[in-house]
This record gives C-alpha cells, structure tokens and sequence, in this order.
C-alpha cells in the first residue's frame, strides 16, 4: 500500500495504513499497538474499520458541525 510510504499523505492516514498492513502480516493488535507506539484500541478500531469498510474505512468520517471550507486536496497541496 503506497499511502503508508507517500511524503505528502496526511499522518495520521499514513499512521492507519501502517496498523493495516502490520495487521495484514498476522501480528496481533497488541504487538501492533507496542510496535507503532499506539493504543492497542486505535489498532483494533482500524483494523475494524478496514474489515468493514475497506480502504474508505481509512478515511476521516464526517463531523458534526459547520462543513469544511478546505478540502482534503488542498491540504495535502500545503
């Protein structure tokens, strides 16, 4: 998966990607967790979200409030 590996992807989706194929390679969410330095609830909680959902999985999902006046293209642009 190359958004592990691009400069300009946001961290935090780079940091998912991680937990994904780390996951993918049949590590357990504790040993994921300890190597990426994260809780091993943020891995399960990805590891779920890419089971269901697949790569969209990975993405942001919607927040309530006011709609962003920035797109994701012009972040990644900076």
């Amino acid at each position: 998966m190359s958004w592990s590996r691009r400069a300009k992807t946001g961290q935090a989706l780079a940091l998912r990607a991680r937990i994904v194929l780390a996951c993918a390679e049949g590590a357990t969410n504790k040993d994921v967790a300890a190597a990426l330095g994260v809780w091993p609830q943020t891995v399960n909680k990805w590891r779920a979200r890419f089971v269901r959902d697949r790569l969209e999985g990975l993405s942001d999902e919607p927040r309530p409030g006011a709609t962003r006046k920035i797109t994701d293209e012009q972040v990644e642009a900076v």
